[in-house]
């Protein structure tokens, strides 16, 4: 089966949950003798190519691993605003799928592409199936959280007035503007949730997350976990007595709660406790941030990582910590590290302690003190961590298993395409 991949950013360019999945998935497919293609977004505008600033090609081709990818260009004036649609974008898509010609498209992500392509692709005569990463179809921020932290799940249905009041401090449009594109926003989420064959999500919160939105239909949506691509033999772990020796790692984003985390730390013996951090910050304020907060404590800065110096440090880390602020639907750090056979301690918000199940606990997010008093007691008593980790593969879907149940949601939206004709 042909199928194409849209996601709004692919290795090497840029890697963050969704693009791992993506990877994942699609590595999977071709191993089973589908014939997966990508077709990315880019940050990259079109441009000045080699020499300026910007790419010569409107549409890159080339091969990431094994896979074909097709990397699309923006022009310098489309830019991501709430109402993220961009009429040519939707209709390069278009010619490009035409090209292919897949048997179902798979959409991941908007950004970068434009905000009405399900609907697009449907009327083209193409089954399309949605994995919901995150909230962007309702969140002009993706996550349900405001920046001050708080979150906006139990605010459905969205886009509401909060929205107005959330974005407009970020918003150079204006406040008149901002209103035109949150009803443009609330208008297209039922168009392009009608378009959709089945909408996959990876956790039963975020299923109840949709279904209180109001736009889809009964049975439309599906759970279907994602399935972690670091894989391969545990390391052998050797706990040093005293120590508790901490790992987190993926995009540094304030929203991902990194320095709820640095100042729990302050609050315990530096002595006994360290910290990796691996992952680059998404800004250089955040990062500067990270780095002061980091003073006076056992903490080392990796940077950017591969999946290949997670599975090298995983032997010399206990404990693997995500104290994100963000509604994750998700969080396949916390897939990463059970895979990896560390227990896993998490904040409360989002899937995250759903993620976690036996192999862990979560705390309150945005509390440092509550994760100081958590990882106090672990210190104390050690004992938890034994335990948690005898229970980190537990209940964990593996890349061929889960392309297998994601062939199954295909075969039904294609079957539904043709029986609708």
């Amino acid at each position: 089966m042909r199928v194409v991949h849209l996601v709004h950013s692919y290795p090497p360019e840029f890697r963050g949950g969704t693009e791992a999945c993506v990877e994942t998935l699609a590595t999977a497919q071709l191993a089973r003798g589908d014939e997966p293609l990508v077709i990315s977004g880019s940050d990259v505008r079109l441009g000045s190519g080699p020499q300026g600033n910007g790419a010569a090609e409107e549409v890159s081709r080339e091969l990431v691993g094994h896979l074909p990818v097709w990397r699309l260009r923006r022009r310098l004036e489309e830019n991501y605003s709430v109402d993220a649609r961009l009429p040519r974008m939707g209709e390069l898509v278009l010619r490009l799928l035409e090209e292919c010609d897949p048997a179902v498209v798979h959409l991941h992500h908007t950004l970068n592409l434009t905000s009405d392509l399900a609907s697009r692709i449907r009327s083209a005569g193409i089954p399309v199936v949605a994995t919901l990463h995150d909230y962007t179809l309702v969140c002009a921020r993706f996550f349900l959280a405001r920046p001050d932290g708080e979150s906006c799940a139990s605010h459905f249905p969205l886009p509401s007035r909060r929205c107005f009041e959330c974005v407009l401090p970020d918003f150079s449009g204006g406040a008149e503007q901002l209103e035109h594109e949150l009803r443009d926003k609330a208008a297209c989420a039922p168009v392009e949730a009608e378009a959709l064959s089945s909408a996959i999500v990876p956790s039963q919160l975020a299923a109840r997350h949709w279904e209180q939105s109001g736009l889809f239909r009964a049975g439309q949506v599906e759970v279907v976990p994602h399935a972690p691509g670091i894989g391969g033999s545990k390391a052998r772990h050797s706990p040093v007595e005293g120590r508790l020796r901490l790992g987190t790692w993926g995009h540094l984003a304030p929203a991902k709660g990194v320095h709820d985390l640095l100042e729990a730390l302050h609050e315990l013996p530096s002595q006994a406790v360290s910290l990796r951090v691996f992952g680059a910050p998404t800004d250089p304020a955040y990062g500067e941030e990270l780095q002061k907060l980091a003073e006076g404590l056992d903490v080392t800065f990796a940077g950017a990582y591969r999946t290949e110096d997670l599975r090298e440090a995983a032997a010399e880390m206990d404990l693997a910590v995500f104290p994100s602020r963000a509604e994750e639907t998700f969080g396949l750090v916390v897939a990463e590290a059970r895979a990896l056979g560390m227990p896993v301690v998490t904040s409360d918000r989002g899937a995250l302690p759903e993620g976690v199940g036996p192999a862990g606990t979560s705390v309150a997010a945005a509390s440092p003190r509550a994760l100081a008093a958590l990882l106090r007691e672990v210190l104390e008593n050690p004992s938890r961590l034994a335990t948690w980790r005898a229970a980190t593969a537990q209940e964990m879907l593996n890349p061929a298993s889960h392309a297998d149940i994601v062939d199954d949601v295909y075969q039904r939206a294609i079957h539904t395409q043709r029986e609708s004709r």
